[in-house]
């Protein structure tokens, strides 16, 4: 099937190149920041030893630097435009579909009707004011709105509360390096990962309007810039978690509903991390990842969707578990950055592609991954294939 929005096979038979690209363009992505960030990452480490905050890797904090400036060129001109009381009206439905279930699809009918004319991005959008601190405010109340960036704003919220307390100079100073810094980000990832969003532009010419008054149509509206950002931010939190991931006892793979081949007539069961494959069809890519993860000792489940991760997770759960999410581009970092404040190390391992029916795909169509990316994360030896193929069903 021909790529929606990315594919890290790009006309190869296996993703295999992309995680060495992936790899490679990380590190030119760390060293170019000493241009941008001077002195700006020691400076914010320095105020989180003195809030007692907890102290993560220098190299996530680079990201986040980075995810600032690209969220402004990304939407800073309808956030600065955006008037309070749609926003807080968004707001009040992003929280509201969280916490009642029951009516999330009536919610969610209304926020696509609000969303498209208030949130969307438009060609023609221009914003000529500067990245400041309440502008920068601005941009948050934007994000929250659009209901998809919980776990991100959690992260930009401390670099807010970092930058009230500098001068306004030095505020400028820095935020003018965090545009700079991602204006050259766009610039270079499109270079080196532009071929695996190669079909991103005509899906957003020609196909996005499908979305349009639907709750998805912000998060279905991702710029290539974006996706080039989460497989950056994939690959730096997979080594800043790896450590303590081979250190936990417990292992378990975390798996979207995309990749059963039946997704409504299902036969796994639940358990307190999520949903155990039945074992219905031997070739679904579920049933051959659980065979798989009998074989070498770790758990597979399926989980419904990145807010539902974790939910009936225990204390021992938590303590004891290191976790493999696996998740399409535009969901991934949400989904590390929530197993990390529940104290739960995760490594990711992205879908080849996207094609779920929720958002991507009329039918939808059973997705994969790589899986000599996954055995090497778990320190498995690898395999001689790196395709799902048929494994013998347990009696």
């Amino acid at each position: 099937m021909e790529a929606i929005n990315y594919s890290l096979k790009a006309n190869q038979k296996n993703s295999n190149k992309y995680y060495e690209d992936i790899n490679s363009f990380a590190n030119e992505v760390l060293r170019e920041s000493d241009r941008f960030k001077t002195p700006i990452i020691s400076d914010f480490v320095s105020y989180l030893e003195e809030t007692d905050d907890k102290i993560r890797t220098y190299e996530e904090y680079i990201f986040e630097f980075l995810m600032i400036g690209t969220f402004w060129i990304v939407y800073a001109a309808k956030a600065s435009k955006l008037d309070e009381n749609p926003r807080k009206l968004l707001e009040n439905f992003a929280y509201q579909r969280q916490e009642n279930e029951s009516a999330k699809e009536t919610i969610d009918l209304i926020r696509g009707m609000v969303m498209t004319p208030f949130l969307l991005p438009k060609k023609d959008d221009v914003c000529s004011c500067e990245l400041s601190l309440i502008n920068l405010d601005r941009l948050l109340g934007y994000l929250k709105a659009t209901g998809d960036f919980s776990q991100e704003i959690k992260h930009l919220k401390t670099w807010k509360c970092f930058l009230n307390t500098k001068t306004p100079e030095e505020v400028s100073d820095y935020l003018s390096e965090s545009i700079s810094f991602a204006k050259w980000f766009k610039y270079r990832s499109k270079i080196n990962l532009g071929e695996y969003t190669a079909n991103l532009n005509e899906f957003l010419e020609n196909k996005h309007q499908d979305h349009l008054f639907k709750e998805d149509v912000i998060f279905c509206s991702r710029k290539e810039v974006e996706y080039h950002l989460n497989m950056v931010g994939a690959e730096i939190m997979n080594r800043a978690f790896k450590k303590d991931f081979n250190n936990r006892s417990q292992k378990a793979l975390l798996l979207p509903g995309c990749m059963r081949i039946y997704q409504e007539n299902c036969k796994a069961k639940e358990t307190n991390l999520g949903l155990r494959c039945g074992r219905c069809l031997k070739n679904c890519n579920v049933n051959q990842l659980t065979n798989l993860g009998d074989k070498y000792g770790f758990e597979v489940v399926i989980i419904s969707h990145e807010s539902s991760a974790f939910s009936k997770s225990s204390k021992e759960d938590r303590n004891e578990l290191g976790i493999i999410g696996v998740a399409c581009v535009s969901n991934l970092i949400a989904g590390g950055w929530k197993s990390d404040s529940l104290g739960i190390p995760a490594q990711c391992v992205l879908l080849d592609s996207a094609s779920c029916k929720n958002h991507w795909h009329d039918e939808g169509v059973p997705t994969d991954i790589n899986v000599d990316r996954l055995l090497e994360l778990m320190n498995i030896k690898l395999v001689e294939s790196n395709t799902l193929t048929p494994i013998p069903v347990y009696e």
